[in-house]
């Protein structure tokens, strides 16, 4: 069997493993989100709420965990995709810290926006959203619960626009800040098995900001806390990351995820269905009990 063979055969595997997978996982999560709605189904009790919010924070998290496979295989093979559009940088760090906002209000961390200065970028509003998402979560790992603080915050320099990210953590020794960015890196184990993680998210950091044409580094000392920065350049030639040159190298995995996207979607539109008719069925079902004890009334 030749290489171009095993090759093909892998981004199969791949792109298989990924939809078998995260099709339940959306399932789960769309019926998680109809036990959170008291409007739904009525409210559930305290220890009820609670289980199926483990369930939900847990399928959230495995189904990050995929992408983020997935996403790492695209950087090694050079078949990401990117979308460029022109953004508002600061708005972006709104809706990301927004978006954020649940996981930090739950451990009491304060998340500042320090980007005041209206910048205008020529970039991938999501993946360079996903670098900053990676970033604050990996942040969010570092700080101490009731005392954390993570400000995000931009600059421009010349022909580029600087990043950064600050937080208030354990910080890291000098031997690791080099190693960091590298797949499946973490501190120690120890960490890992304390808090979970592939030790991706760095990695992906890192190839995603370098396809955009930038440079990631940290900057961190013990119980000092870390900065991370990161560059994008203001005028880059996004061309070279257009489907048309990416189109000969894309990888099987892409060409399939193309085609499973309508049929994810098929699926979701099926499931949203599904979940219509049973609430109309409970609605339906109070409505007759409602009038059956109208009659015996009278």
């Amino acid at each position: 069997m030749n290489d171009s063979k095993i090759e093909t055969i892998r981004e199969e595997i791949l792109a298989l493993f990924s939809h078998e997978l995260k099709t339940p996982l959306t399932l789960i999560t769309g019926w998680c989100q109809v036990l959170q709605s008291p409007k739904i189904i009525g409210k559930l009790k305290k220890d009820q709420l609670h289980a199926v919010d483990v369930i939900y924070s847990n399928v959230t998290k495995l189904k990050s965990d995929i992408e983020d496979i997935l996403d790492t295989n695209k950087l090694i093979y050079g078949t990401m995709l990117f979308s460029f559009d022109t953004i508002e940088v600061n708005k972006l760090i709104q809706r990301t810290i927004k978006k954020l906002k649940p996981l930090t209000d739950e451990k009491n961390i304060r998340v500042i926006n320090l980007s005041t200065e209206k910048i205008l970028l020529r970039t991938d509003p999501d993946r360079l959203q996903q670098v900053l998402i990676n970033l604050i979560l990996n942040s969010v790992d570092f700080v101490p619960r009731n005392k954390g603080i993570i400000k995000i915050g931009t600059k421009q320099d010349d022909d580029q626009v600087i990043f950064f990210v600050i937080d208030n953590g354990k910080g890291l020794p000098k031997n690791m800040q080099e190693s960091i960015f590298k797949k499946l890196v973490q501190e120690d184990s120890s960490y890992r098995r304390k808090h979970g993680g592939l030790g991706l998210g760095l990695f992906i950091c890192q190839g995603i900001v370098e396809s955009l044409g930038g440079a990631i580094k940290v900057s961190s000392k013990l119980k000092k806390g870390a900065t991370f920065y990161f560059t994008h350049p203001k005028y880059g030639n996004v061309a070279k990351f257009s489907l048309l040159r990416q189109k000969k190298h894309m990888a099987v995995s892409e060409l399939y995820s193309l085609v499973e996207k309508t049929r994810h979607d098929q699926r979701e539109n099926e499931m949203i269905r599904r979940l219509r008719e049973y609430v109309e069925k409970l609605k339906n079902d109070e409505f007759l009990r409602s009038l059956e004890k109208i009659k015996q009334m009278h």
